[in-house]
C-alpha cells in the first residue's frame, strides 16, 4: 500500500512512429518555422521512405513537412546521431534517423504542471544526423511529402501565416 505523500515515478517510454518518414542521413539540416501554438519541421527523407511516400523523379531530392499543432515546447540541438547515447532518451529506445513518441513522459507532465490547461499534450522526438528535434504539443500531422526542399519551406511558412 502507497501512503498519499508518495509520488508515482513517471516512465518515459519510446515509440517509433512509422507513419511519417524517417530522415535522411547525411542530408540537408531540419528546417522549423514556428508561432506561437504552432511548429512546422521540414526535412529530407531516407531514401528507403521514397517507395512508401512516393513517386519521385530521380532528379528530386525528397522533403516532408510535418505540423506540430498547440506546441508549447520545442527545441532543435545536440545530440546528433556520434552522441545520441548521451540523450536522456537514448536507454528508452530513442534510435537514430527515426521519428518517436514519448509515451508517459515526463517532460509533457512537467510542462503541463507549469502551463494552461489545453490540450493534452504529447512528446516527439525526431533524431537526424546533427542534432535530435523535440517538440510537445497535441498531436502531429505529415501535411506532405514534396520533391524538393523549397517547395516543403514554402509549404511551412504558409502554414504559419
Amino acid at each position: 500500500m502507497t501512503s498519499m505523500l508518495e509520488v508515482p515515478q513517471q516512465e518515459d517510454h519510446v515509440v517509433l512512429l512509422d507513419s511519417v518518414p524517417h530522415p535522411a542521413a547525411d542530408a540537408a539540416e531540419p528546417f522549423i518555422v514556428a508561432s506561437d501554438r504552432r511548429v512546422i519541421l521540414a526535412y529530407p527523407i531516407a531514401e528507403s521512405d521514397f517507395e512508401r511516400f512516393g513517386p519521385f523523379d530521380s532528379d528530386d531530392d525528397p522533403f516532408c513537412t510535418v505540423l506540430f499543432p498547440d506546441a508549447v515546447f520545442h527545441r532543435l540541438g545536440p545530440p546528433g546521431d556520434v552522441d545520441l547515447e548521451i540523450h536522456p532518451l537514448a536507454s528508452q529506445g530513442l534510435t537514430g534517423y527515426s521519428v518517436h513518441e514519448v509515451m508517459n513522459s515526463s517532460l509533457a507532465a512537467e510542462i503541463s504542471d507549469v502551463t494552461s490547461p489545453g490540450p493534452v499534450q504529447r512528446h516527439f522526438v525526431i533524431t537526424f544526423q546533427g542534432a535530435t528535434f523535440e517538440c510537445v504539443a497535441s498531436d502531429y500531422t505529415v501535411v506532405g511529402v514534396f520533391g524538393a526542399g523549397e517547395i516543403a519551406c514554402r509549404e511551412a511558412f504558409s502554414l504559419i501565416r
